[in-house]
């Protein structure tokens, strides 16, 4: 689970420092101010977040053990009636979101696709 969760963050991380390094525009005023902007958005954004203090979602549950804070979650696993309890810390718990996340488009996109022609064949 966790090298998943690894292989698609680095994906994802990838995939966006490519899409950064477009040259088409890039000598015009506008292109040339735009960083100054994204820094100070990124800057405002990184207190922000600060500021705001991490409320786990559901079904986690808050435990500290000395001064670390982790979020737990008691889950079945497959073939199994015993329950265990996995514990993350925040920035395990923003990849499993962002992993289940992209779980649910991919899964929205394999719905959407059409099986065979007869389905997606308007008669």
């Amino acid at each position: 689970m966790t090298r998943t969760l690894c292989t698609i963050f680095i994906g994802l991380m990838a995939q966006g420092a490519l899409a950064q390094d477009s040259p088409i525009g890039s000598d015009t005023a506008a292109a040339r101010q735009a960083p100054d902007k994204a820094a100070m958005e990124s800057t405002a954004s990184a207190v922000a977040k600060e500021e705001q203090e991490f409320t786990p979602p559901p079904g986690f549950q808050t435990k500290k053990r000395g001064q670390l804070v982790l979020y737990c979650k008691r889950d079945r696993e497959t073939g199994t009636r015993f329950t265990t309890e996995k514990c993350y810390d925040e920035d395990q718990v923003r990849e499993y979101l962002l992993a289940l996340e992209v779980q649910k488009r991919d899964l929205d996109r394999i719905r959407s696709t059409c099986a065979t022609g007869s389905t997606c064949a308007s008669q």
